[in-house]
């Protein structure tokens, strides 16, 4: 179990379906808890539960990963023994026992197997298990030879039947009430009794038990933790109740939930970890107004359930949009009244979002239906992206029932040029990252165009960060998308059917024979895309003489690249800048490598805090700066565009001086020439949009260092809002400085929206907001947050830390059993640092 905890805190209290065993933890949901029941019988046709694993709950078990695709049956020794006996008593305990587990179709298998020749109440149990799978027609009510148990059952199975069918059940009804009769005075009479109101409760028409009557039978059941039969009609019969009561509230347009809640109360006290419980609760919390413990309820479910989980994360939407109205016929959570109209809780719709997306492992097309049906509710909230995406990858394939052909998960199609150097066909223009992704899209159009650098930008200079490539890998598995694409390991990705495009791969297996431009071309298309080492490695190092100005080009790439690699090390790459710029002639086409030059030296001198390095290097570059812009071959854009870069690096010096009014003066002219730039073609426009970010960017550092925190709050604002507001690392920014302004709500805004985006800092903007809830004293929003963050990173320390710290406490929610167990299985456990108290 060690292996699989982790994955889904599901697994916890479903955890005899996966190996017979419970977790001395967490009590099983009372459907999982059924297994371990039938594991401890010896008489095969003896009663049987009234609960059973849903038919797609097996399924859904494998797509969490709780299971492999071969679902090998895990049990104890002597529970094999007798899954090997070959009687007809042996093969009907085993096929009850598989039908508890929920592996269907291997209890189908052997109840085949039992012949003519079985004993009548073996063969009857036979027929009617397999008439209840949908198998073959309901048998009738078998001779008195087969026994009351199954005759009852196969009665109750009759008035069933007809009660989903939505016909009277009066007549079937009428039997299993006079088979029950036989039981009076018997333990098993009230578990009868309570079957057969269960069935009532259901039934369209007829009278309805009085909930007077439904109280005395389940007293009557009592709440003996080790009867399991009275537990099991006990939850059957509670759960009608509240049910009906529900229907009844909805017909009456009640507001005080009348007694569904007190039954649903009364189920959930027997069945504290069954999800489908709790979606009864919370219908019926919800129903009489009680928002607060149905968020509760909801929550529970969708940790605790696989099949409820999408029913539980509607429910959470619902509460969480402005409105609670959905378009007729959307799938949702369990029918119930809405509740009054509320304002959009942030928080919750975040994170109920997030989880639908990614931990929850319903059909896809489900999903997305859920977003698609709810489009005037959340159309306004931050949620808005995500509905018009499920709309894009749903909508055009409806009639068949199943998403876009290549659609991926949200946060990674955005991202879709780093997989596969193409634009996504899906999202809207608005949900498009306007600048990020156009680095990898220029990057290929100069491999393809072999295009020169001499005098004019050929792609955007934002780099990708050495984690990207294993943060995306990391969201990918979050959402359960498994492509080579979006892999780290670069070997992976280059032979992804759906990762680096065929003309890409020929010329990288092919790189040694092509000319040194094209080389360094196809160098910093590798680094675009993540992969620095790679790109490093297949370039010429500083041990290469440079000769010419392809030369220079491809030994500044591979400079781009090592620098990128060791970014946050004090890697010692001076003495190879100094070694380019050196070899640099007078050849016209230097000129621009020499500033460029200049800035890279810059930038590692400053990572190093080598103030007298960088005066050395400001002192070249101002010559070689005004020579590059003189030049005729150079447009004003160009020219432009490298000042404004230029100002920008050198600012590190009088920032590491001290100089304020240099570094102010700095700022007008990186900033300034900035904001003017604006481009006049498709080309232009996204690189003077790529430069105009980290310009702002860098104002906002140097505001907040010479202690304008207004200043830079007015400039994140502006890039997170309008600039490029699909940026995480922005709202982290401006969640960040919010929080130190002393605007805390301001800051949860934030972080929340870098969270929402998930990729590619997922794991620190959950775990930022974590850390807000618990300030503000949400402990339970809090815990979702670090669960949240675990998610994107099994091995963080810090946010299991503040779970298990939140746990030991006594601030968890009410499922506190099911997440410190799933807390203490997770990877970094046995890293966690003594609890503080």
């Amino acid at each position: 179990m060690a292996d699989i905890a982790w994955r889904d805190p599901a697994a916890l209290p479903l955890r005899p379906l996966i190996d017979l065993t419970a977790d001395p933890a967490v009590p099983p949901a009372l459907v999982a808890e059924a297994a371990l029941f039938w594991v401890g019988r010896s008489d095969p046709c003896g009663w049987l539960p009234a609960h059973a694993p849903p038919a797609g709950l097996r399924r859904a078990m494998r797509r969490c990963g709780l299971l492999d695709a071969t679902d090998t049956l895990v049990a104890p020794p002597e529970v094999r023994e007798r899954l090997d006996a070959d009687d007809p008593a042996g093969l009907l305990w085993a096929a009850r026992l598989m039908r508890a587990l929920g592996r269907r179709e291997d209890a189908a298998g052997l109840l085949r197997r039992l012949g003519g020749d079985a004993p009548s109440p073996v063969r009857a149990w036979r027929d009617l298990l397999l008439a209840e799978d949908g198998r073959q027609p309901l048998p009738p009510v078998p001779p008195e030879a087969a026994g009351l148990p199954v005759r009852l059952a196969t009665a109750l199975a009759h008035a069933g039947r007809a009660t989903a069918d939505g016909q009277p059940a009066a007549e079937a009804l009428a039997v299993a009430e006079s088979l029950a009769a036989g039981l009076a005075g018997d333990r098993i009479g009230v578990v009868a009794r309570a079957r057969v109101l269960a069935v009532r409760l259901r039934s369209p028409g007829g009278p309805t038990p009085e909930a007077d009557t439904v109280r005395a039978v389940a007293r009557d059941l009592g709440t003996d933790q080790d009867d399991f039969l009275a537990r099991d009609a006990a939850l059957a019969l509670l759960r009608a109740a509240a049910r009906a009561a529900l229907d009844e509230t909805g017909a009456t347009g009640a507001t005080d939930g009348g007694p569904a809640r007190e039954f649903a109360d009364l189920a959930l006290d027997l069945d504290p970890t069954g999800a489908a419980t709790r979606l009864l609760a919370a219908d019926a919390a919800r129903a009489a107004g009680d928002r607060e413990a149905a968020r509760t309820h909801y929550r529970v479910a969708a940790r605790t359930g696989l099949t409820e989980r999408t029913a539980a994360l509607a429910g959470l939407l619902d509460l969480a949009a402005p409105t609670s109205a959905v378009e007729d016929g959307a799938p949702a959570a369990t029918a119930g009244p809405a509740g009054p109209a509320s304002p959009a809780d942030a928080g919750e719709l975040v994170g109920a979002l997030a989880d639908l997306l990614a931990s929850d492992r319903g059909e896809e097309r489900d999903r997305l239906a859920v977003l698609v049906a709810r489009r005037p509710t959340l159309g306004g909230t931050v949620c808005a992206d995500a509905v018009r995406w499920a709309v894009a990858a749903r909508e055009p394939t409806v009639a068949a029932r199943e998403p876009a052909a290549g659609a991926r998960p949200l946060p990674i199609e955005r991202y879709r040029p780093f997989l596969d150097l193409s634009p996504s066909e899906l999202l809207d223009p608005v949900d498009t990252p306007p600048v990020a992704i156009h680095t990898p899209l220029m990057s290929y159009a100069a491999v393809l165009e072999r295009r020169e650098p001499w005098f004019r930008e050929i792609h955007p200079q934002r780099a990708t960060a050495a984690m990207f490539r294993d943060e995306m890998q990391a969201t990918a598995a979050v959402y359960g998308y498994a492509s080579g694409s979006a892999s780290a390991d670069y070997r992976t990705w280059l032979t992804a059917p759906d990762g680096c495009p065929p003309e890409v791969r020929d010329r990288l297996a092919h790189a040694s024979d092509l000319p040194l431009l094209d080389r360094a071309l196809l160098g910093r298309l590798l680094s675009a895309v993540g992969f620095h080492a790679e790109a490093r490695d297949i370039l010429p190092g500083p041990d290469v003489p440079v000769r010419d100005p392809e030369g220079a080009y491809a030994l500044a790439s591979w400079l781009f690249a090592e620098q990128m690699l060791t970014t946050g090390h004090s890697a010692e790459l001076e003495p190879h800048f100094r070694t380019l710029y050196d070899q640099l002639g007078d050849d016209v086409r230097y000129a621009r490598t020499r500033v460029v030059t200049t800035i890279n030296a810059t930038v590692n001198a400053a990572r190093r805090r080598e103030p007298d390095t960088i005066a050395r290097w400001r002192k070249l570059g101002e010559e070689d700066l005004a020579r590059y812009t003189a030049l005729p071959e150079v447009s004003e854009f160009d020219a432009a565009l490298m000042t404004s870069r230029w100002f920008r690096a050198m600012g590190f010096l009088p920032f590491l001086t001290g100089d304020r009014d240099l570094l102010r003066a700095d700022m007008d002219r990186w900033l300034g020439i900035a904001r003017e730039l604006t481009g006049h073609d498709g080309h232009t426009r996204v690189i003077a949009a790529d430069n105009y970010f980290p310009a702002v960017e860098t104002a906002v550092r140097t505001h907040t260092y010479l202690g304008e925190r207004d200043a830079a709050l007015a400039l994140v604002d502006e890039l997170a809002q309008r600039v490029d507001p699909i940026d995480p690392k922005t709202w982290l920014t401006a969640g960040e400085l919010r929080y130190q302004a002393g605007d805390v709500g301001g800051a949860l805004d934030a972080y929340l929206r870098a969270a929402h985006l998930q990729f590619p800092y997922g794991r620190i903007s959950w775990f930022n907001a974590g850390q807000v809830h618990e300030q503000l004293g949400r402990a339970d929003l809090a815990a979702e947050c670090y669960r949240r963050s675990l998610a994107h990173w099994p091995t963080g320390v810090t946010p299991l830390r503040r779970l298990r710290d939140l746990h030991l406490r006594g601030r968890l929610p009410d499922d506190r059993g099911v997440l410190a167990a799933w807390a203490a299985g997770q990877p970094a456990w046995p890293g966690l640092p003594a609890f503080e108290g």
